[in-house]
């Protein structure tokens, strides 16, 4: 790369005839020819606040290496700002490479770059461990669904929750089901004590491991990409519901002596927490433990889903747009506080 600068910029800070070093994750790439038969290739770069695309015209020295850039990486950038009353703001790529951890040290992160859900990912995670340790004391089930998070941890903490429907954004599937494992929380301590002549009781850490395993196919269903997550050809005909339960099957054969009905009660809850054959699944919830499963998931799916309808609503009037996933009705906004009350301490 070229010495341009060495101060890190956010490229929603540039403005215009600005060389900078940026970090942006690459977004998508559109190939055409000019009128006069030359090919080009326009890059569309981000942060979490700004999109800016770079043309890259037949002449450009990094038109060739740019047919090898990745859709949804996150590249170094070292360019110059142009601002385009067409275009908008537009950038020439002076020098590029895939940004690496140790850029973390000039304030690379990941999460900055694209949409993404509140919490850090690391907080997240270590919240869903306190659980699996808390909850779940049954050694088999516990090292299943400590392995298939250590084993998936890093397309874990990118992947959205769905293409569109809800937690529809970089580590969106982390956090659904960060969120469903506190809400399960709840319910199993309530439950658990208020049906404690049941015989067998509530499974409390098969509840939690069903939770954190439910929609674990998604990251075989689709492929990550930082604006919409894509179906792997797999992901369309065979599905995350029963691609999740070949993979925590597959997983359980390599633990020995994983027993049998535990197995069949995980994979039910997993097969079943659509809870509906309209929704998807290929059984109906026929265990309490599946029953909670599949209602936690629908309440916190549809909660992200009213939540940001509100939060991106853009209509001028007290309620937002008709919202599909929520039979198209319309959310009302409300009155705003002066001062909302923003404390996540109790969070995790």
């Amino acid at each position: 790369m070229p010495a341009i600068a060495n101060v890190v910029t956010r490229l929603s800070d540039v403005v215009d005839g600005q060389e900078a070093v940026c970090f942006a994750a690459l977004v998508k790439k559109t190939r055409g020819m000019t009128k006069a038969n030359q090919p080009f290739i326009k890059c569309l770069f981000r942060d979490k606040r700004v999109s800016c695309e770079a043309p890259l015209w037949h002449d450009h020295r990094y038109i060739q290496e740019a047919e090898g850039w990745t859709e949804g990486l996150a590249y170094r950038l070292q360019m110059r700002a142009s601002f385009n009353l067409r275009y908008g703001m537009q950038i020439e790529i002076l020098g590029i490479r895939p940004a690496t951890d140790a850029d973390a040290a000039d304030g690379y992160d990941f999460n900055d770059l694209v949409e993404s859900g509140k919490y850090p990912p690391q907080k997240l995670i270590d919240s869903i461990l306190n659980r699996v340790h808390k909850y779940i004391v049954e050694p088999h089930l516990k090292q299943l669904v400590l392995q298939i998070l250590n084993d998936h941890d890093d397309l874990l903490r990118k992947m959205p929750a769905a293409q569109s429907m809800h937690h529809n954004y970089t580590g969106g599937l982390l956090e659904h089901v960060w969120s469903m494992s506190r809400v399960g929380e709840l319910l199993v301590e309530h439950y658990g004590g208020y049906y404690d002549t049941l015989n067998p009781p509530l499974d409390k850490g098969l509840v939690i491991a069903a939770i954190i395993m439910h929609d674990i196919g998604k990251l075989r269903e689709l492929k990550y990409h930082p604006v919409e997550a894509r179906y792997t050809k797999e992901g369309s005909l065979v599905g995350h519901v029963l691609m999740g339960r070949d993979l925590v099957r597959e997983t359980a054969k390599t633990i020995d002596g994983f027993p049998e009905e535990l197995l069949l009660l995980l994979e039910h809850a997993i097969l079943s927490h659509h809870g509906k054959r309209e929704f998807g699944a290929p059984i109906l919830p026929q265990t309490i433990e599946a029953l909670l499963v599949s209602y936690i998931d629908d309440l916190d799916a549809k909660m992200n889903v009213a939540a940001r309808q509100r939060l991106l609503s853009k209509t001028d009037d007290d309620f937002t747009d008709r919202v599909y996933a929520l039979d198209n009705r319309r959310i009302y906004k409300g009155i705003p506080l002066e001062s909302p009350d923003d404390d996540d301490a109790s969070a995790f």
